[in-house]
C-alpha cells in the first residue's frame, strides 16, 4: 500500500537538504515536490541545501546542524571557546569503502577528538528527519509517522557495509526498518530526469522523457563523490542498468582543496595552518566566498577574481615573517606573476583559478572515456551530468569539450536532481527494473576433498571424512543482469548439529567473475548470513529454504522452514560485525 507521503533526505558530502510530496499530488504532477531553503549567517548566502556540518557540546550533546553548526563553531573560535566542542564537517567520505567499518568505527572531529562514527551519522539523519517533519506539519495538519515513506540517498559506488551503516544510523533515530528506503544517488537523478522536460544545450528545442530503447550515461557529480551509471529505458518505462555503477573521489571538494592548498602556496604553509585553526571564523568566511565565486569561474572568464582577505591572515603573515608585510611574501612566491595585491584585497589571474578544476574534469573525462570504449556502451547517446558539481562551468565544457558526439544534457536544477529523485523513488520503487551485479556474491562452505583438484594446505577432517576448507560457493557474478524484485538465489540448507540452533556463512565478495577459494586475490570477507533454527526438538533434520535478492539496492534475504513453508525463518545479514 502506497504512503501518503514520501519524505527523502539527500545526506551530501558537502550540502544536504530534504525534499518530500504527498501521494494525492504525485499522482497530478510529479514534480510538484516541496523542498525548503537554508540561509548562511555571514554571507546572507540563500541555498537549497545546508552545510554537511554537525557541532556537539564538550558533553556529546547535539547541538547544531548545517550552517548554523559552522556559525556556532566560527563564533566559539573568535573567543577560543570551541576546542573542547566537538565539530565535524564533510564526514560522508568517511564511508568510501572503509572496508573494516563497524558500528565502533571511530571518526575524528575537526580537532582530532574522536567519536563514534554512527552517533555522528545518525544525528545528523535525525536533525533532517525533524525539520523535514516540522515544515510537513506546518502544511498540512494530521500527518503521522506510520503514515511516512522515508528515503535516504547513498552513492551506488558504496559498499554493502556502508549502506547498512546509513541503514542503521537511520533507524537510531526513529525511521522504522519496513518503512526506510535507500535510494541510490545516480538513480534517483535518472528518475528525476524521466519526468523533465529536459532542454538539449541552450537552444529552446525540448528534450522529452527518453523513449523506450534509448541509452543514457547519468554523471552524478558530487561534492564528494562522482557515480556513475548507465540506463536504457524499457517497453514498460521503466529502466534497465547496462553496466555497474563505477566512479571515484573526484568530486568537487577537490577544488576547494586545490583552493586551500594555493592559498598555503602564496602565504606558506605555516601561515595558512595557524589561520585556519586560530581563525576559524575568518577561515569560514574566506572559504564560503570561494564557494560563490566558484560557481562564476568558467573557461571564457578573462579577468582576475578578487577576494576579501581578512585583516587576521594579514597578520599571521607578519608574525611568521617579520620584517615583510603580506605584499612582500606574495610577490615572492611561485606565482607572483599571477597574483596581486592592493589594499585588503588579493587578485588572482583567471588562468590560475581555472587550474584549480583541471584534475578532478581530467579524471572524470577519463574514466567516461574509458566506459565509452565498451562494447555494451558504444551506442549511449546521451551523457546526463548532474549533482552540486555538474552545475560548475568548468567541468559542464570540459565534459561538452570531450564528448561532442554526445548529446549532454544538465537539467535545470542539476544540484537537486538526486533529492528530488530520492521522492520519486518512494513514490515508484519498481521504476528501476533491472541491475548489473557489482561484484561476484557468495558463501564460504566445505566440499569433498578431491586430491586432483584441492590444494593439501587446505584439507580439513569433518565427520571423519575429509573435506576441503574455504570454497567460494558462488551466488552471483560481477557484471550479471539481475532482475529487481526476483530472488537470484533459492538454496536448502540443513543442520549439522542435532543441537545448533542457527546456519552461519561468511559472505564474500569477489571481483573475479570466477573466485575458487575465499582467500583468492580480490575477496574480501562483508558479513555474516545467520538463518535462525532454534527449535531443536527434530535433531538434524531441520533446516530452512532461504531466498536471497542481489539486485535491490541492498542485500534481502527471506527463509521459511523446509518442512513448512508457511513458518518464517528468522534472517539476518550482519556486514558491520
Amino acid at each position: 500500500m502506497p504512503s501518503l507521503l514520501v519524505a527523502a533526505i539527500d545526506f551530501g558530502t558537502t550540502f544536504s537538504g530534504y525534499a518530500f510530496s504527498l501521494l494525492h499530488e504525485y499522482k497530478k504532477d510529479p514534480l510538484k515536490i516541496s523542498t525548503t531553503t537554508w540561509t548562511a549567517g555571514s554571507r546572507n548566502l540563500v541555498s537549497l541545501k545546508t552545510s554537511t556540518c554537525v557541532l556537539f557540546d564538550p558533553t556529546e550533546k547535539f547541538h547544531s546542524f548545517g550552517y548554523e553548526a559552522e556559525e556556532m563553531y566560527s563564533n566559539l573560535a573568535l573567543e577560543d571557546k570551541h576546542l573542547d566542542w566537538y565539530y565535524f564537517r564533510r564526514f560522508k567520505m568517511m564511508l568510501y569503502n572503509k572496508m573494516d567499518l563497524t558500528r565502533k568505527t571511530l571518526i575524528e572531529d575537526d580537532q582530532g577528538k574522536t567519536m563514534e562514527a554512527i552517533k555522528v551519522f545518525s544525528t545528523a539523519i535525525g536533525y533532517l528527519k525533524d525539520q523535514l517533519l516540522t515544515n510537513c506539519k506546518k502544511q498540512m495538519t494530521g500527518i503521522e509517522e506510520s503514515d511516512i515513506t522515508w528515503v535516504l540517498t547513498v552513492p551506488a559506488i558504496w559498499d554493502d557495509k556502508s549502506k547498512q551503516f546509513m541503514r542503521e544510523a537511520a533507524e537510531m533515530v526513529g525511521i522504522c526498518q519496513d518503512k526506510l528506503v535507500i535510494a541510490l544517488e545516480p538513480e534517483a537523478a535518472s528518475l528525476y530526469c524521466r519526468h523533465l522536460p529536459l532542454h538539449k544545450d541552450s537552444d529552446s528545442s525540448s528534450f522529452g522523457a527518453f523513449k523506450s530503447g534509448e541509452k543514457y550515461m547519468v554523471v552524478d557529480a558530487g561534492g564528494g563523490t562522482v557515480d556513475i551509471t548507465v540506463h536504457e529505458v524499457r517497453d514498460n518505462g521503466s529502466l534497465k542498468e547496462l553496466h555497474k555503477a563505477n566512479g571515484g573521489d573526484w568530486g568537487g571538494t577537490k577544488v576547494d582543496a586545490l583552493f586551500t592548498s594555493l592559498l598555503a602556496d602564496i602565504f606558506g604553509k605555516d601561515v595558512m595552518e595557524t589561520f585556519s585553526s586560530e581563525n576559524k571564523y575568518d577561515f569560514l568566511d574566506l572559504l564560503r566566498d570561494f564557494e560563490t565565486k566558484k560557481r562564476t569561474i568558467s573557461p571564457e572568464l578573462n579577468e582576475k577574481v578578487t577576494f576579501n582577505i581578512p585583516s587576521s591572515l594579514s597578520e599571521t603573515v607578519c608574525v611568521k615573517n617579520p620584517g615583510s608585510n603580506i605584499k612582500d611574501v606574495t610577490s615572492k612566491s611561485k606565482h607572483k606573476t599571477q597574483v596581486t595585491w592592493i589594499r585588503d584585497k588579493l587578485r588572482m589571474d583567471a588562468e590560475l583559478m581555472r587550474a584549480l578544476f583541471d584534475e578532478s574534469c581530467e579524471k572524470i573525462v577519463a574514466h567516461i572515456k574509458e566506459l565509452f570504449m565498451q562494447s555494451s556502451l558504444k551506442n549511449v547517446s546521451s551523457i546526463l551530468l548532474v549533482g552540486g558539481f555538474a552545475e560548475s562551468l568548468m567541468l559542464q565544457t570540459a565534459i561538452r569539450e570531450a564528448f561532442k558526439n554526445k548529446t549532454v544534457i544538465i537539467p535545470q536544477e542539476a544540484g537537486l536532481a538526486v533529492l528530488k529523485g530520492a521522492v520519486l523513488c518512494g513514490h515508484e520503487p519498481q521504476k528501476i527494473s533491472g541491475r548489473i551485479c557489482r561484484y561476484t556474491y557468495g558463501v564460504e562452505v566445505y566440499d569433498i576433498f578431491d586430491r586432483a583438484i584441492h590444494p593439501q594446505f587446505k584439507k580439513v577432517m569433518l565427520n571423519n571424512e575429509q573435506h576441503c576448507k574455504e570454497i567460494f560457493h558462488i551466488y552471483v557474478r560481477v557484471g550479471q543482469i539481475i532482475e529487481v524484485g526476483k530472488p537470484q538465489v533459492k538454496k536448502t540448507y540443513t543442520v549439522s548439529e542435532p543441537n545448533q540452533k542457527s546456519i552461519n556463512f561468511r559472505i564474500f565478495t569477489s571481483n573475479n567473475r570466477e573466485p575458487t577459494y575465499t582467500t583468492d586475490v580480490g575477496c574480501t570477507h562483508l558479513g555474516t548470513l545467520t538463518i535462525g533454527t532454534p527449535d531443536t526438538s527434530k535433531g538434524l533434520d531441520r533446516g530452512a529454504i532461504f531466498h536471497m535478492t542481489f539486485s535491490g539496492t541492498e542485500i534481502a534475504v527471506t527463509a521459511v522452514d523446509k518442512d513448512n513453508p508457511e513458518r518464517v525463518v528468522t534472517t539476518k545479514v550482519d556486514f558491520l560485525g
